[in-house]
């Protein structure tokens, strides 16, 4: 059986145990909530101030359309990269138009940008590029090229859900 002191011991070194357990759960108890099941947190509404694109270069980066809307005042083309098909921790989800009325191209009517359609993104000093179907006729079909995009409309880092 225990002696006193060692009691005494033993009921010490329990109460810091003890004190150390209850510090520490307050010291790693996060601050923030989580949001759980969330699909990205948006940036902030804009100032009314453009963004403009100011990138390096860099090589084509895999994409695929979520939406082409040819609206005559102002197209936007979003595109979410890489392809959600794709497993990444993080995606970038990327809404592109022009800055400038005059700067549209005038065969944006024929730009064919069906959602989930791969693409490829490229950027320059002045704009971002697209590689989207365009058809110049009417009865012809469409043919890829590059598109220019010289503004940012939205941006947002999105964690997909995993598949299972």
């Amino acid at each position: 059986m225990l002696q006193v002191p060692q009691r005494l011991k033993a009921f010490a070194g329990y109460l810091v145990l003890l004190t150390a357990s209850l510090f520490w759960a307050r010291v790693c108890t996060p601050k923030q909530e989580i949001a759980g099941g969330s699909k990205g947190d948006f940036l902030p509404p804009t100032a009314g101030q453009p963004l403009t694109v100011t990138p390096s270069d860099k090589p084509d980066v895999s994409c695929s359309v979520v939406e082409w809307n040819g609206a005559p005042t102002k197209p936007t083309l979003t595109v979410l990269c890489p392809p959600e098909e794709i497993f990444a921790p993080l995606h970038v989800y990327l809404k592109v138009s022009w800055l400038k009325a005059e700067d549209v191209p005038a065969d944006t009517r024929g730009i064919r940008a069906p959602a989930r359609t791969p693409t490829k993104l490229r950027t320059n000093k002045t704009a971002v590029w697209l590689w989207l179907g365009v058809q110049e006729k009417q009865d012809a079909p469409p043919r890829k090229k590059w598109v220019p995009f010289s503004g940012v409309v939205d941006v947002a880092l999105l964690s997909l859900p995993a598949k299972r």
